[in-house]
């Protein structure tokens, strides 16, 4: 699949199938291309695999079949840390460390950039805890760095996330039913914050939901997902088009 109007992909997927066991597709024959600095949302209801494509999108899955690139490179022949350099993931659990302060999470997100060993015990260079600090400031959450995570709300918790993937410096970010727990303005507003942190950082975003009126707000481009298969819908005023499909044998 390709996308008129000659803007380079970030992430380019091609015919993805993926199974857990023999033969039961997750996905099938999935493909996409996702524009730099473009916000795509996936959407679908539960177990339809979503948060399987986009384990399989960040490279954390290996597709049965298919392949994702990211800026043209296979994410199957990255290391983990080149990989790291280019996508950051943030799963629906977010993923923090709840006895460790929100200032603390933030700065994980260095450690796949430095190979200075004292990170790994806490002693962060003075321009990464000026990052760190920023980040948080970007998402209107620098009040609370010094909170232990586990004391935030829900929607502190998810801006902590969001500073922690910022600090990685990635050039794609994909997330997992993001926001799926906050009320509706507390999620537009974090959204919002996203956007501007995106924009300023050049960063391509996809992320799943399933609220179409945030869908609508976040995305340039929303995308259906159903039984494993990418549905007719629109990128901007393209129609897509959806192959017929062919299980391997």
């Amino acid at each position: 699949m390709t996308l008129n109007g000659g803007a380079p992909a970030a992430l380019h997927a091609e015919r993805l199938w993926f199974s857990f066991r023999n033969h039961d597709w997750v996905l099938k024959d999935v493909s996409l291309a996702i524009p730099a600095g473009k916000h795509t949302v996936i959407m679908g209801p539960s177990g339809t695999g979503k948060t399987t494509l986009l384990r399989v999108l960040a490279g954390l899955l290996k597709p049965n079949q298919g392949q994702v690139r990211v800026f043209g490179q296979p994410t199957q022949e990255l290391k983990s840390r080149e990989l790291s350099a280019l996508v950051g993931y943030i799963p629906q659990q977010l993923g923090l460390v709840r006895n460790l302060s929100a200032l603390e999470n933030v700065l994980m997100g260095a450690l796949g950039r430095l190979a200075d060993s004292k990170a790994l015990f806490g002693l962060f260079p003075r321009d990464e805890m000026d990052k760190a600090r920023a980040a948080l400031e970007m998402m209107g959450i620098e009040h609370k760095g010094s909170e232990q995570v586990f004391r935030l709300s829900g929607g502190e918790r998810q801006r902590v996330a969001i500073a922690r993937t910022l600090l990685q410096h990635p050039r794609i970010v994909v997330a997992d039913e993001f926001a799926s727990d906050l009320d509706l303005a507390l999620a537009s507003e974090i959204l919002a914050r996203i956007r501007r942190a995106a924009e300023q950082e050049r960063i391509t975003f996809i992320m799943s939901m399933h609220r179409i009126g945030l869908a609508r707000q976040f995305g340039d481009a929303v995308l259906a997902l159903r039984n494993g298969e990418l549905a007719p819908g629109f990128i901007g005023n393209e129609i897509l088009e959806i192959p017929s499909i062919e299980a391997p044998v």
